[in-house]
């Protein structure tokens, strides 16, 4: 894969993510469609705390994962803030695919569950996490009677 697609590809997704983060009714951000589940907010502030993790991981400490970021409802508990978060970890991931090379993508890295893989692989890892939080995003929204807004 060359890293344009990549870009392309993750810029979709955070498309699709901003545009279903946005549908959450305000006061509606610790909503749980069932007692075990993350409510609204939280499914979206994981998506984007996870790649900063990762994001991290691969740059600023390099081979440590620190799942804490601070990113949390508890810190973000308004649709608003929420937004902001997404969008300022949204530009920092941007800067750091777009700088990228092709070759960077073949380097191989030691992920927090033991495995080598490529830094492409990762991401396509990453990605379809986006996307399967995002479902879950559309079943709550649903739940609560929302209808989430079209992602196509």
């Amino acid at each position: 894969m060359r890293t344009k697609d990549l870009v392309r590809r993750w810029e979709s997704g955070r498309q699709a993510l901003r545009t279903i983060a946005a549908g959450i009714p305000s006061g509606q951000e610790g909503f749980r469609p069932a007692p075990e589940t993350m409510s609204l907010g939280e499914l979206v502030l994981h998506a984007v705390s996870a790649e900063k993790t990762a994001r991290d991981a691969l740059t600023v400490t390099p081979g440590q994962w620190e799942w804490k970021t601070g990113i949390n409802l508890e810190r973000y508990s308004k649709i608003a803030d929420i937004l902001a978060v997404l969008d300022a970890e949204t530009e920092i991931t941007r800067k750091y695919l777009t700088g990228l090379s092709d070759a960077d993508l073949a380097k191989t890295i030691k992920t927090p569950w033991g495995a080598e893989i490529s830094i492409e692989d990762l991401w396509y890892e990453w990605l379809g996490h986006e996307i399967h939080h995002r479902g879950n995003l559309v079943t709550g929204l649903r739940v609560l009677g929302v209808t989430p807004p079209s992602i196509w």
